[in-house]
């Protein structure tokens, strides 16, 4: 079997509902020198079935299953069994868009510095309808000052050079969450990051996963994670790096009605500027219904009624000749 130029690798748990998508947007990529790595980390939800026929219908898919392990040690397998030069991640609940994999690889082959490579991404609520879309910088200088604020990137909208990934040292506990986010500033430590302009990935949104990226969990992974890439720039090496330990302590008990009323919140007011006004008003009262105190949700309650309102008045007024 001839080697392939692309690795293209998918982590799965549990994610039965919307997996057969995410492989038919791989699948169906214009780009075809590519295999497909996927482990099924010990899914419940017979995932494993809809992978295994999968399987044997695109001969470019190679399939692991086994019992679970969480996610560094499956996307650190992952990583070490891609065959390309070239490795694109991809979570099992997306879509990649059908040029993604054409275009990000001619960025590649026009510059031998580029190590990691996103792109703009559609963020995507659970059923699939369109809320925000997210821009990120396209230049490294400007890439490596959004990280500073936690951002930069989206990471399974990332294509990057499997060496260099590994060089740095890949997925590294005790990141339970922003370990994707801890990998991409040592990249940026050893060649050159970019982002695409074009939307290449349909980024599904969950509530669970967005309360815990807004929650007080993310805020402290994220700064333990910037204070490590200090200490590279100071000494050369973090404490990890140097085999110490991190041990990271984040709070027990919060109010997660908050967050999500929060989430919500974000997803009216996305669908909002969609004008798919159904949408919008379904999240505003999914956001007072999550915390009826929160004076954000009555106010995009209310936001979400006079934008409607004005909207249906100004397509029955009658024009003036």
């Amino acid at each position: 079997m001839p080697e392939p130029h692309i690795s293209v690798l998918m982590p799965v748990f549990n994610t039965a509902k919307y997996l057969q998508q995410a492989l038919d947007s791989i699948s169906g990529q214009t780009y075809d020198n590519f295999e497909l790595v996927v482990i099924d980390d010990g899914s419940a939800d017979g995932s494993d079935q809809i992978l295994k026929s999968h399987a044997q219908k695109d001969s470019r898919m190679r399939l692991v299953l086994r019992e679970n392990q969480g996610l560094i040690a499956t996307r650190n397998e992952l990583l070490c069994g891609a065959r390309a030069e070239l490795v694109a991640w991809m979570d099992s609940d997306d879509i990649s868009l059908p040029q993604r994999l054409a275009l990000q690889s001619a960025a590649f082959a026009e510059d031998p510095t580029l190590v990691c490579l996103g792109s703009t991404a559609q963020c995507i609520d659970p059923d699939g309808h369109f809320l925000n879309i997210e821009r990120y910088s396209l230049m490294h200088q400007e890439i490596l000052l959004d990280q500073e604020k936690g951002g930069a990137m989206r990471f399974p909208t990332t294509m990057m050079r499997r060496d260099a990934a590994a060089q740095v040292g890949a997925f590294r506990e005790p990141f339970k969450i922003g370990e994707d986010f801890d990998l991409l500033l040592r990249l940026s430590e050893v060649g050159k990051m970019a982002n695409l302009p074009e939307t290449l990935y349909l980024y599904r949104q969950h509530v669970a996963s967005v309360c815990a990226a807004l929650g007080p969990h993310w805020a402290i992974y994220r700064d333990h994670i910037l204070a490590l890439a200090r200490e590279r720039r100071r000494d050369g090496k973090d404490k990890l790096q140097n085999g110490g330990e991190l041990v990271i302590v984040a709070p027990q008990n919060f109010d997660r009605r908050r967050f999500e009323s929060a989430t919500y919140c974000h997803w009216a007011r996305s669908a909002l500027i969609n004008e798919n006004f159904p949408l919008a008003w379904k999240y505003s009262i999914a956001g007072i219904r999550a915390w009826s105190k929160s004076r954000a949700a009555w106010r995009t309650v209310a936001r979400v009624f006079v934008t409607a309102a004005t909207a249906a008045f100004t397509r029955r007024r009658p024009r003036r000749s």
